[in-house]
């Protein structure tokens, strides 16, 4: 039997990098391995390669843990204004200089609430629809997602009192509780993303390298804002083991220095996902990124964006031969196509190069891009 798991990561320091799905298996293949030994992960690596595969991953997405969490999911690309619905605001030269701005502002972003995602899901909800929602005031966009009034409302309100909790103790100013536009985004801003910079030490001279400056991107969360992914595998597969494990390792780059860390808990998402996704749909939307096999998609009829990536081998666990695995192209979480035939997961594993352990035994590795996919309504513009 197959289970579909949702798994949350509540924050316990800032983050090297956002979580991928190919990132993500890779943590979650890694601490396996630790776990039960290396032929364990080959079985497992063997099912992934079944049609379809056994074992599918989410990217990571934010949420913010409110009364009820409100999740948030990628922006499908359907939904990126065209310059022919904007047009449609040209008898009027404010509204159409007004439409084209906010047009690109979403553009930009990429992330939908769970209540907006599910209107997109079933057809309910079209770019045209959404810009003029965003025109009348009726969708918010903050940290590059896209949410409705009373959703921003309640997440202000959740970051307002997690930041209370923090403050105790501290002296309270009297204008703190005025309520004013720059101090309300300031608590709709659910992460921020700065450049730290670092400098190179000569361990000769002890002391910092002259001109080896280098900057580390890092993720710090507001309070109550967390990130989840979506897991599908077998009954069989040591889900609890494995988030135990990485609860103490981390994830990510940087975590002996202890960025990526969280705390993992998972729950069942059947019920949920059945809400999101439109059950006679004719196409589907990636959740994660995704390296598909030939004759998958019909890609005359599908919406998709493709990215090129260079990453690296894991080193913390074996020596790789070489640092990088070479140029990896992958669909994007967001994309909508048309299958040839529905499946659970879409795409493939693809061997990138060889490692060896410790001791000197090499094994192949692999990269992940088997592709989450999610049931949707392929708009009629489009389709």
């Amino acid at each position: 039997m197959m289970a579909v798991w949702l798994v949350s990561l509540r924050p316990r320091s800032s983050l090297a990098g956002w979580l991928s799905s190919d990132t993500l298996f890779g943590a979650l293949f890694w601490a396996l391995r630790q776990l039960e030994g290396a032929s364990k992960v080959q079985s497992w690596l063997q099912r992934c390669q079944d049609e379809p595969p056994q074992i599918a991953i989410s990217s990571a997405f934010p949420f913010v843990d409110a009364d009820k969490p409100i999740r948030f999911l990628p922006k499908p690309l359907t939904l990126n204004p065209t310059a022919q619905i904007v047009a449609k605001w040209q008898s009027d030269r404010k509204e159409f200089l007004n439409a084209m701005e906010l047009a690109k502002e979403l553009s930009k972003a990429n992330f939908l609430s769970e209540t907006l995602f599910s209107q997109a899901a079933k057809g309910e909800l079209t770019a045209e629809k959404l810009l003029k929602q965003v025109m009348s005031k009726q969708v918010e966009k903050h940290s590059g997602c896209l949410m409705t009034n009373e959703e921003a409302e309640k997440i202000a309100s959740t970051i307002e009192q997690a930041l209370e909790k923090l403050r105790k103790g501290e002296a309270k100013k009297e204008d703190a509780k005025k309520e004013n536009k720059g101090e309300r985004k300031r608590r709709l801003r659910l992460w921020a993303t700065m450049d730290t910079q670092h400098t190179a030490v000569d361990r000769v001279l002890t002391s910092a390298a002259e001109g080896l400056l280098y900057f580390d991107t890092e993720h710090f969360f507001a309070p109550s804002v967390g990130l989840y992914f979506l897991l599908r595998c077998p009954d069989d597969f040591p889900i609890e083991a494995v988030l135990r494990f990485l609860n103490h390792s981390g994830v990510s780059g940087n975590r002996t220095i202890g960025k990526g860390h969280f705390e993992w808990s998972a729950e069942g998402a059947e019920q949920w996902l059945e809400q999101l996704e439109a059950k006679n749909g004719d196409a589907v939307i990636l959740l994660s990124r995704c390296m598909p096999k030939p004759n998958e998609f019909d890609w005359q009829k599908s919406v998709y964006r493709t990215t090129s990536r260079r990453p690296k081998f894991e080193s913390a666990y074996g020596q790789p031969m070489r640092v990088h695995k070479g140029i990896v192209r992958q669909l994007v979480e967001g994309s909508m196509l048309c299958p040839n035939q529905f499946k659970d997961a879409y795409g493939q594993l693809v061997k990138v190069g060889d490692s060896q352990d410790w001791d000197g035994t090499p094994h192949p590795v692999f990269h992940n891009g088997i592709g989450f996919p999610l049931r949707v309504v392929m708009p009629d513009e489009v389709a």
